[in-house]
């Protein structure tokens, strides 16, 4: 895609139904009710396309059924599984809430404000969620997300400060 003014809010998994609905999967749960929004764009050969929705049911975070203006058919509907769907970074609204995978792409330094590198991934497991950080040198190490590590967000600059555990960075040098 590359427009930075766009956020990939998930994908259309499949058709649902005989009337032109699609099954939407969100990447992240979203920090907004899905049933407020009137139009999406859907990324068709690298290009946002608008639609305004005609329907929106949302059983959970994580998925939503999307009934599109001028899709009334499941062979239309067909065109767009595997899609992504977009909305325009200034039409999501504000929340006050940050989740760590929003951390993704920022810059990490610990206390003493010495670069350790930037987040390229993050990881939730069972008992723990994990930043993949990836140093200037090429190194990629593991450090826990977790709240508590973290004493600075700026989120202008995309930087985060943290404690760094000790001796976790050289695991993987």
């Amino acid at each position: 895609m590359g427009d930075a003014s766009f956020v990939n809010i998930g994908y259309i998994q499949k058709t649902h139904g005989i009337h032109g609905e699609l099954l939407v999967n969100f990447d992240l749960p979203l920090k907004f009710d899905p049933i407020e929004l009137e139009s999406v764009f859907i990324e068709i050969d690298g290009i946002p396309v608008p639609f305004f929705i005609e329907n929106i049911k949302a059983p959970s975070e994580e998925k939503a059924i999307l009934k599109l203006d001028e899709v009334d058919s499941i062979e239309k509907a067909q065109h767009f599984t595997g899609l992504n769907l977009l909305l325009p970074v200034d039409n999501i609204p504000e929340s006050d809430e940050m989740f760590l995978a929003d951390l993704v792409g920022y810059l990490v330094y610990d206390e003493n404000s010495n670069r350790i590198g930037k987040i390229s991934d993050y990881i939730e497991y069972d008992l723990n969620a994990t930043f993949t950080v990836l140093r200037d040198n090429g190194v990629e190490v593991i450090i826990p997300a977790a709240d508590e590590l973290i004493t600075l967000v700026d989120i202008e600059k995309k930087i985060v400060e943290m404690q760094i555990p000790e001796g976790i960075l050289n695991l993987n040098s």
